[in-house]
């Protein structure tokens, strides 16, 4: 079934005046009696948390050395190097197969953990980096130096801190603790890791190609990682949107009109055409005058209504959480599009599609004036793709569109490897296990139908794998992509530190072993 735009419009405001059917999150889990007390309270889950307690300084120092070598993808810094130290870490678990696998970019890395258990979980790692200016930083970005950050107490100061090496790290920490003390893992592992995430992952199916086979055979796709923001709270995303990223050239050479190979005297404009003002006007068929609706023909007609399961999720989610959704994006604005309320703006987060204009520019752009008309002018713009849109179907229309508005010579140049949208529903036993895990902590989990951004790990949910995935966790870190990027050592009174946080994954990892299904 697929949805125009008005009827979009309408459904929304209807959902949105709906009362809510779930006053809780934890409505939608149907643990079975006894299962926390038979499982996560039980004395051998208990041993393994006193033995992370208890080498908790070890654990820092692995979180250290990892973050400590050098993995950022756009430079080509460290990125064969921390590779093999991910493939040692592997092999200190004890995968009996762990494999660098070449791609046409940065390599990838295969891992098989066999338990002989009667559960295979998918496991996905990025072990690549944004860069860093280390000026803007007051900790050295490769030091992973441990320093105090009110309101917390010692976090770990390094780029790849939460996003995503520290994090990863720690979940190494937590498998080794159940080796050391249990000598094997509670489910079995197939680990596929990408160095190219940061890039836009434009080579991870050429990681997964040789294991699809293998893949098939895993029950669901799990992630852990620290899931609490700064306040304790815990976000919980069941999918993610698709991304098509594009860049739009247009130059003199391919118009045939304006400068034709190199930028021209700015005084020439009286007599030439130009390409910057012709992509300004080709962008501008694209939208409405306030920039927000699409006019692309056929942009929105493949989006499905939301479920009955979104919408009870979305429901629940603005009546528990309204006061503290989009508490980020309220710091860096003033108002939402439209002036809609916060719950309004929810609404269209998760449900809407969006065309974005990523960068633009042409001629000089440095300091000081030089007048030129420059002959070529570019744009990167990026859709987000709710279901049913897909990523092949929305750049034909894009080309499409280009052709009807006169606009045939603008090139239209793939970026990435672009994510199609994933969704798993919030009734997979491994879903359920993760909110199990959170019941038993106490902490009731936001939990959105998807989020807004995308992730490779979109291959594992669709066809041909169609594996249901999860993601959870205790613990923090913030700052990603940014300077002074952190992970927590020490918590306070609402977020775990790096003990409690190692002891929820392994919380989980048992939650699914032990679930009744799945």
């Amino acid at each position: 079934m697929t949805i125009s735009r008005q009827e979009f419009l309408k459904l929304s405001a209807r959902t949105l005046a709906a009362a809510a059917t779930s006053s809780s999150f934890f409505t939608f889990l149907d643990a079975a009696p006894g299962f926390a007390e038979g499982v996560l309270r039980s004395e051998r889950v208990r041993k393994i948390h006193t033995y992370i307690a208890e080498h908790k300084g070890q654990h820092i120092v692995r979180v250290q050395e990892y973050l400590r070598q050098p993995s950022v993808s756009s430079w080509g810094l460290g990125i064969k190097e921390c590779a093999e130290l991910l493939m040692s870490y592997l092999k200190r678990l004890g995968c009996k197969e762990v494999e660098l696998v070449k791609t046409d970019g940065h390599p990838g890395v295969w891992a098989y953990y066999d338990a002989g258990a009667a559960k295979t979980v998918s496991f996905y790692i990025m072990y690549d980096t944004q860069p860093f200016d280390e000026k803007q930083w007051s900790s050295p970005p490769l030091a992973a130096n441990v320093v105090k950050l009110p309101p917390f107490g010692d976090v770990i100061m390094a780029r790849g801190a939460v996003n995503d090496k520290g994090a990863d790290a720690m979940v190494f920490n937590a498998m080794d603790s159940i080796l050391e003390v249990e000598g094997k893992l509670p489910v079995n592992i197939m680990f596929t890791c990408d160095g190219e995430e940061e890039q836009g992952s434009p080579h991870f199916h050429q990681v997964l190609a040789p294991y699809l086979e293998r893949l098939k055979k895993c029950n669901a796709h799990l992630t852990l990682g620290p899931s609490q923001d700064r306040n304790g709270d815990i976000v919980m995303a069941l999918g993610g949107k698709g991304i098509c990223s594009n860049e739009l050239v247009c130059s003199g050479k391919g118009w045939g009109r304006g400068p034709q190979e190199r930028p021209i005297h700015s005084s020439r404009k009286a007599i030439l055409d130009s390409p910057t003002w012709r992509l300004i006007k080709a962008l501008n068929t694209m939208v409405k005058a306030d920039g927000n609706q699409v006019l692309i023909d056929g942009y929105y007609d493949a989006i499905r209504p939301p479920s009955e399961e979104e919408l009870q999720l979305y429901q629940t989610l603005v009546k528990k959480f309204s006061s503290r959704l989009l508490t980020d994006e309220k710091e860096n604005s003033k108002a939402w599009i439209n002036d809609w309320s916060d719950a309004e703006a929810v609404r269209h987060l998760i449900f809407d599609s969006s065309l974005n204009i990523d960068g633009i520019w042409s001629g000089y752009t440095g300091p000081g004036n030089a007048t030129i008309l420059p002959d070529r002018a570019a744009a990167k713009i990026d859709c987000r793709l709710v279901p049913n849109q897909e990523i092949k179907p929305m750049r034909e229309l894009i080309r499409r569109h280009l052709d009807k508005h006169g606009f045939s010579d603008i090139e239209v140049n793939p970026m990435g490897g672009g994510d199609e949208f994933t969704q798993t529903s919030v009734k997979a036993p491994v879903v359920q296990a993760v909110l199990g895990v959170y019941k038993e902590y106490g902490i009731e989990p936001a939990i959105w139908p998807r989020e807004a951004g995308s992730s490779p790990e979109a291959q594992f949910t669709r066809p041909p794998l169609n594996l249901a995935a999860a993601s959870g966790g205790l613990g923090h870190g913030g700052r990603a992509h940014s300077a002074d990027e952190y992970i927590i050592i020490e918590g306070n009174e609402k977020v775990a530190g790096i003990v409690k946080a190692e002891q929820s994954f392994v919380d989980v990892l048992f939650a699914y072993a032990n679930w009744p299904a799945g």
